[in-house]
């Protein structure tokens, strides 16, 4: 009789336990826990689609102006901090431009255009676009298949704001995954 009861118990248990060691492992796999990857402003007018960081913390993105008129950007700039104040200029190491948004390399955003950052900004894709540590200042820390949570920083005017118009600014939330970068 022992060793029926013992039977009926481990059978019992013992598939509510492989039912909860299969629960377990589906979890760890699609991990429902982590922060859900994309990216999103903080005002309409802008959407960005597929961030993706590299292992040497270059961001690719595209970011569509969904403003009712063109925009000129000045510069882009990416951070893992996540405050809600903007880098100061002195920061601003892609700029292409100078303070009024009036050099060579402004970026012309025409109304529902979109603009792919590959890892550089500009039209003659000097400088690398990459993204700094929470201090502002050092490149982050990535390796591949780590998380990236940071802040990404528009710099723009209005095509038709005049030269003593202040620089305008949006920023956009990124969380993604880092990949390892291409050779």
């Amino acid at each position: 009789m022992k060793g029926q009861a013992a039977m009926e118990y481990l059978m019992t248990y013992g598939w509510a336990l492989l039912v909860i060691v299969i629960v377990i492992a589906i979890l760890l796999i699609i991990n429902p826990f982590s922060a859900p990857q994309g990216c999103r402003f903080d005002q309409t007018g802008f959407t960005c689609n597929n961030p993706v960081v590299d292992t040497d913390a270059k961001l690719f993105m595209s970011v569509t102006n969904g403003n009712n008129n063109a925009i000129k950007v000045c510069d882009i700039y990416c951070t893992g901090d996540r405050s809600p104040q903007p880098p100061a200029f002195s920061q601003l190491t892609n700029l292409r431009t100078d303070k009024n948004c009036t050099g060579t390399e402004v970026v012309i955003l025409r109304r529902q255009e979109s603009l792919e950052v590959s890892g550089f900004y500009g039209t003659s894709a000097v400088k690398p676009l990459t993204c700094k540590g929470p201090d502002g200042v050092s490149t982050a820390s990535l390796t591949a298949g780590s998380e990236f949570s940071g802040k990404v920083w528009i710099f723009y005017k209005n095509e038709e704001d005049g030269p003593d118009y202040p620089i305008r600014t949006v920023s956009a939330n990124v969380v993604t995954k880092a990949v390892a970068k291409s050779s």
